[in-house]
C-alpha cells in the first residue's frame, strides 16, 4: 500500500549573483544611493500621477452628492489610484529583480516611515518604501541573496566613513555635501550614508552568517 502526500509549496530556484556587498541610503529625489555610487532616481510617475490624483479629487469635490457626475468622477479617481499602485509595484519588482542580480548581501537602513509621513507625508506614502522592502526580500529569497536592515539609531548621515569622525551638524538635511572637520575628507551626504549603513551591516552581522 502507497500513500501519497501533496502540498502547495514554492520552490525558488536560486539564481547567480556577483557577490560583491552595497549599502543603500534611502531619499526622497533618489529612491536609493549606492555605496558604489550609483544613483537610482524616483521615477516621474510618482511626480506626474500626483498632480492627477489631486486633480480628480478636485473634480469630484464638485460633484453634486449622489449624482451621476459625482459617481463617474469618483470611478475615475480609483483608476487613477490603481494606476499609480501598478506602476509602483512594477517599478518595485524590476529594481529589486535588478538589485538582486548585482549584489550578494544587501544593507538597507530600517526606518521609522511613520515618523517620516508625519515630516514629509504624501511624497513617503507615495514612494511606498516599505513595500518595496518587503519586494526586495521575497525577490532576495529566489537569487540567494542576504538582505539586512541597520539599526534605525544609527548615524549613517553625520559620520565620517574614512575616519569615523561624527558631525552633528549634518542633522540639518539641508546640508548636501560637508567636509569631515577631523581628516577633511569631502562627502556627499547620500553615498557617506551609504557606505557607512554598508560598514555598519558587515561589522554587526550575526556570528553564525559570518562563520
Amino acid at each position: 500500500m502507497y500513500i501519497f502526500v501533496v502540498t502547495d509549496a514554492e520552490i525558488f530556484k536560486v539564481e547567480t549573483r556577483t557577490g560583491q556587498s552595497v549599502g543603500f541610503d534611502f531619499g526622497l529625489k533618489n529612491f536609493l544611493t549606492s555605496s558604489d555610487g550609483k544613483i537610482i532616481s524616483s521615477p516621474l510617475f510618482f511626480n506626474k500621477n500626483s498632480k492627477l490624483i489631486a486633480r480628480a479629487c478636485k473634480n469630484l469635490s464638485h460633484k453634486q452628492k449622489d449624482s451621476n457626475n459625482r459617481q463617474k468622477a469618483k470611478i475615475s479617481l480609483a483608476r487613477i489610484y490603481k494606476k499609480s499602485s501598478n506602476q509602483r509595484k512594477d517599478f518595485h519588482f524590476k529594481l529589486a529583480r535588478k538589485l538582486c542580480l548585482e549584489y550578494e548581501k544587501i544593507f538597507i537602513e530600517d526606518l521609522n516611515l511613520k515618523a517620516m509621513q508625519k515630516l514629509w507625508g504624501k511624497k513617503i506614502s507615495n514612494l511606498a518604501f516599505g513595500e518595496f522592502v518587503k519586494i526586495l526580500k521575497y525577490q532576495a529569497e529566489k537569487f540567494g541573496v542576504e538582505v539586512s536592515e541597520v539599526d534605525r539609531f544609527f548615524a549613517s548621515s553625520q559620520i565620517c566613513n574614512q575616519c569615523g569622525e561624527k558631525n552633528p551638524e549634518v542633522k540639518d538635511l539641508k546640508i548636501r555635501e560637508w567636509i569631515c572637520p577631523k581628516c577633511g575628507t569631502k562627502h556627499d551626504r547620500d553615498i557617506n550614508a551609504a557606505k557607512n549603513i554598508l560598514k555598519f551591516g558587515l561589522r554587526h552581522r550575526p556570528m553564525q552568517e559570518i562563520e
